[in-house]
């Protein structure tokens, strides 16, 4: 048995589909039992659980071989790292009372700096507290830059552009979040190895081939508007995202940029199995062409 969290998500899904289209006995992670209503209907077991609950987490663990948990995002919590550290808490007293073998946390490119990498400092103290557990062995996967982040972007293509924070050649390095659940999934049926493992995922992605790939999809290149990095908080804030939320944004932005966040030497490596241009697809298919405003 598996245990899966974060399946009304991306990659937690994808990591449960993986692992029953496979024949795995699974268990989702749900808050409101009617989400798990249709994975019940796959076959999969549902336990009805806060993630910051450690004993209601707990029940769910038990008996299992390993479990994929991840941080989910929470713009509207007024100290984020405040927040986070509760669910670290509940995820590893849960881990401890269940002795559950194996802890498969979604961490990120660049966690191995405690700090300069905005929103990536959050999973940084995830994998310091999921390290040494007695009972528990933890994986921590490190994805690079989702290539989906694209998508907050697209709504310039109406006017034929794509505006970036990220230089036109920089080679960003970028991951699916498929590809995501599916080497989470990959890592539960390969059990744990040494506490502490570190697995990064992705490829390097340019702006300049992302406005390339738009143009194969839609027949019209955008044009790529690279602005400054330091103008992403003020652009933030005016879209409505929370001041101290936005600053996060940014200093990550420029921590890439400056090379602060990059991948780690000597770590298990493995490349993006999916393109960006097969991610835009997706995108674009969702919303619909690019139409020029009148």
């Amino acid at each position: 048995m598996y245990v899966i969290s974060g399946v009304t998500g991306h990659t937690g899904k994808v990591a449960a589909e993986t692992l029953l289209s496979r024949g795995e006995a699974v268990r989702v992670v749900v808050r409101e039992a009617a989400k798990g209503a249709a994975w019940a209907a796959r076959g999969a077991e549902v336990a009805v659980a806060d993630l910051g609950d450690a004993e209601a987490l707990a029940r769910a663990f038990a008996g299992a071989k390993g479990a994929y948990v991840l941080l989910p995002p929470n713009l509207a919590a007024p100290d984020v790292f405040g927040w986070q550290a509760g669910l670290l808490a509940a995820f590893r007293a849960a881990a401890e009372a269940a002795a559950l073998p194996h802890l498969v946390f979604l961490s990120s490119i660049g966690a191995s700096q405690p700090s300069g990498t905005g929103p990536i400092v959050g999973v940084h103290r995830g994998e310091q507290a999921l390290r040494g557990l007695s009972r528990t062995r933890a994986t921590f996967l490190r994805p690079g830059y989702f290539h989906e982040n694209v998508a907050a972007s697209l709504g310039s293509l109406a006017e034929g552009k794509l505006v970036t924070f990220f230089p036109p050649e920089f080679p960003l390095p970028s991951a699916a979040t498929r590809d995501i659940g599916a080497l989470g999934a990959t890592l539960l049926l390969e059990g744990p190895t040494e506490d502490g493992a570190v697995v990064e995922l992705g490829s390097p992605v340019t702006p300049n081939e992302t406005a390339d790939a738009i143009g194969r999809i839609t027949g019209r290149r955008p044009a790529l508007v690279a602005l400054p990095a330091t103008e992403q908080a003020a652009t933030l804030r005016g879209l409505g995202v929370p001041p101290p939320v936005a600053a996060l944004f940014q200093e990550m932005t420029t921590g890439f940029i400056a090379g602060r966040i990059a991948w780690e030497p000597g770590r298990r490596h493995v490349p993006s199995q999916t393109s960006i241009e097969e991610v835009l697809r997706g995108l674009l298919s969702q919303a619909g062409p690019p139409r020029a405003q009148s």
